[in-house]
């Protein structure tokens, strides 16, 4: 069994994303695979216990046999923090261990770091640590916004040693492909870093869904419960005019409005373009003609009591983040993996 932990030292990088698409194309190709989220920040309860979510949802996707408990031995939660402050053993680097153990029949098991790579230092599962107790090797990920992203890898790559075996770079805008595959790639290569791949920043990777953004605003569904799998790429606030506002909105594709709940004439105007969903703040009451649009054409309404600014505010923390929860995305992951991923040389260094 070879660990294969996947690191990286920001949030947000396609940890997840690289992790899914990974396993999905090994399992392709006959390898038995495994998961291990060692310390889960998204706590979902399933019967008297608590998982990470994101683990949840990828034992499925994976056809996983192990149990959660092996996949996901711990959660950072408000009550394990206080139990630890007050100096409870919770056994936590003895339970991560023990889940690297249960998979010794696999050939790989994927294991998914924390947002840096000290997170879980104090409780000695920190990935560096976990390297040396399991024998691991490194891919270090890390998302494209400026040459500043390669000090990230060239760090991993000192700090985890002769255990690295190379870096992807994520989330490249498509405008910089180009300089970053000719000029970037050979400088990295030329410091002795392997780069596995490069992948293009994806808009479908970093949409979200229409219930996850109803969750982010804590609000009420008025109609069309069937289209709340619908993704959303873009945020539209409406607080112009209805003439700026329809130039404006048929701009934007696939999107979210938001708006006042009292304004009526940009619902109906958002309701002409390219709208998945209405998201109304100030209030509960829709206006009748605006629901009955919304139901003919399919278009979910949202309400909140949440005014205008800090619902904005909630749902773009959301945006961007390609959090793997759906299973188109998870597919969209393994075709990104299959074509754009250096699998042989993969391979060949995990020998």
């Amino acid at each position: 069994m070879i660990p294969i932990f996947i690191i990286s030292n920001r949030a947000f990088t396609g940890k997840n994303f690289f992790a899914l698409g990974l396993s999905l194309t090994l399992q392709e190709r006959g390898y038995k695979t495994g998961y291990i989220r060692p310390l889960g920040r998204i706590p979902l309860k399933k019967g008297e216990e608590i998982f990470d979510e994101e683990a949840v949802f990828i034992k499925e996707l994976l056809g996983l046999e192990e149990p959660l408990s092996v996949i996901s031995p711990f959660v950072f939660t408000y009550e394990t923090q206080y139990k630890l402050l007050e100096g409870t053993d919770l056994k936590i680097k003895e339970k991560v261990i023990n889940s690297f153990s249960q998979q010794s029949n696999k050939d790989f098991v994927i294991v998914v770091g924390p947002n840096n790579i000290f997170e879980g230092f104090t409780l000695g599962i920190d990935v560096i640590s976990l390297l040396q107790e399991t024998n691991g090797k490194v891919i270090a990920i890390q998302h494209w916004d400026s040459e500043l992203a390669m000090d990230d890898i060239f760090g991993i790559r000192q700090l985890s040693s002769e255990k690295f075996i190379g870096a992807v770079i994520n989330k490249v805008p498509p405008e910089q492909f180009h300089h970053v595959k000719e000029k970037v790639v050979p400088f990295i290569e030329g410091r002795g870093i392997k780069v596995l791949g490069v992948f293009k920043k994806d808009k479908f990777l970093e949409a979200v869904t229409v219930r996850r953004l109803m969750e982010a605003v804590n609000g009420g569904l008025v109609c069309c419960e069937d289209k709340l799998d619908e993704f959303v790429d873009n945020l539209s606030i409406g607080a112009m005019d209805p003439e700026t506002a329809l130039s404006y909105f048929l701009r934007i594709p696939n999107k979210a409005v938001i708006t006042g709940i009292h304004r009526t004439d940009i619902q109906i105007v958002a309701m002409e373009t390219s709208t998945k969903c209405l998201i109304l703040t100030g209030g509960m009451h829709v206006n009748e003609t605006v629901t009955g649009i919304a139901k003919a054409k399919g278009i979910p309404i949202i309400v909140t009591g949440m005014d205008t600014f800090t619902a904005v505010d909630k749902m773009e923390k959301l945006m961007g983040k390609a959090v793997i929860r759906e299973k188109d995305k998870a597919l969209k992951a393994k075709e990104v993996v299959s074509t754009a991923f250096d699998i042989e040389e993969f391979l060949r260094r995990t020998k």
